[in-house]
């Protein structure tokens, strides 16, 4: 096959979920038209990422996704803590004074839609079925080879392309970090329920946790790590039907470095840590947003400067944040042992647990 060379290339995004398809919006939304590529022939219908906090509304709400996504998704105002026998706790999301002061529930799978929708508004058009097989840097040039055959010089490149990122790997660049042991399982099934769906409800159980966020209807996603979570739903909960189960691990790594020679690397790509927080997608958005303001700038060498003690942070807190539902350290069990401690630290803590959830704590100044 003959590979071809362009000269003057746009940006180069490899991959297409929610961090490069917002990294493709907010770059055309400065008059930089992006070459966004993805390896998959399809969009995936089914995704782990499941909550659009307030941050990410803000930072697409002059794209008019936002718009989009808050007629399509549904709000949970908050959670619910629960023992299998009484409720321990309640945490409002409401009172920080911001306009959205709720999560949103939307699906990855929708999320990715519209993202892409708003992309085909403006003249941009993601390769699918193209992949990256290798990027190297010399002589302060950049060179990526795609799956076609196609050879690519283009002046920078951000990473999207997952956990399993061939950016990454193909520079080298480290992904240091620890990974629990214990399988986690997903569920998204319609429900019989007397849960109050307005919240996402979280049973500590002695060995684990479940987790429930209804999605649309009766369609609920569970989340746990127990043997056999739907032999342990609570009362007054039955299950009608399973549309979709996965198993997953979850592991806390960032990458290093972040940049080097025009390359970024954004979400998963990055940066992986537990879904608790729900963090994960919109971590990426905003890493997209500052890699796009950077890049008209002309300040992308700034990149790691910005993101890395953000994303520490971020990695730090959702760690420690998932020991209490793991139920397995020492923490979590007298959490368990003695539930009146939640029902009393609850109220706290609701105003850090309250901005940490949104995506509100911590400033995006770029300047």
């Amino acid at each position: 096959m003959t590979t071809a060379t362009s000269s003057a290339e746009p940006p180069l995004i490899v991959g297409a979920g929610p961090t490069g398809l917002a990294a493709a919006l907010f770059l055309r939304e400065r008059g930089i038209p992006a070459r966004i590529i993805d390896s998959a022939s399809e969009p995936t219908t089914h995704s782990k990422a499941l909550g659009v906090n307030p941050r990410t509304l803000d930072l697409l709400e002059s794209t008019g996704v936002t718009d989009r996504m808050l007629e399509t998704g549904r709000m949970a105002r908050g959670m619910n803590l629960w023992r299998p026998d009484r409720k321990l706790a309640t945490i409002n999301l409401g009172g920080t004074g911001h306009r959205f002061p709720f999560m949103l529930v939307l699906s990855q799978a929708e999320s990715e839609r519209l993202l892409t929708e708003a992309l085909t508004e403006r003249g941009i058009t993601v390769e699918r079925g193209v992949g990256l097989t290798d990027i190297a840097t010399a002589n302060g040039g950049i060179t990526a080879t795609l799956s076609t055959g196609e050879t690519l010089t283009p002046s920078v490149v951000l990473g999207a392309d997952g956990a399993h990122s061939t950016v990454r790997k193909s520079l080298g660049r480290d992904f240091p970090g620890s990974a629990y042991p214990e399988p986690w399982h997903l569920y998204d099934a319609r429900l019989q329920t007397t849960l109050d769906d307005e919240f996402i409800n979280a049973f500590l159980l002695d060995d684990g946790v479940l987790l429930f966020i209804r999605i649309k209807e009766n369609l609920w996603r569970i989340v746990s790590n127990v043997t056999d979570p739907l032999g342990q739903l609570p009362a007054g909960t039955t299950v009608e039907a399973v549309e979709w189960d996965s198993e997953f691990g979850f592991a806390h790594r960032i990458a290093k470095p972040l940049y080097a020679d025009n390359i970024c690397l954004a979400g998963d790509a990055a940066h992986i840590h537990s879904a608790f927080g729900a963090r994960g997608m919109n971590l990426g958005i905003e890493d997209a947003y500052v890699f796009a303001a950077l890049v008209a700038e002309n300040r992308l060498s700034e990149y790691e400067a910005h993101r890395r003690p953000v994303i520490e942070s971020v990695v730090k807190r959702v760690a420690r944040a998932t020991e209490i539902p793991r139920g397995k350290s020492l923490s979590a069990k007298l959490v368990r042992r003695f539930p009146s401690v939640v029902s009393w630290l609850a109220p706290k803590a609701e105003s850090a647990v309250r901005t940490w959830v949104l995506g509100l704590d911590h400033d995006l100044d770029i300047e």
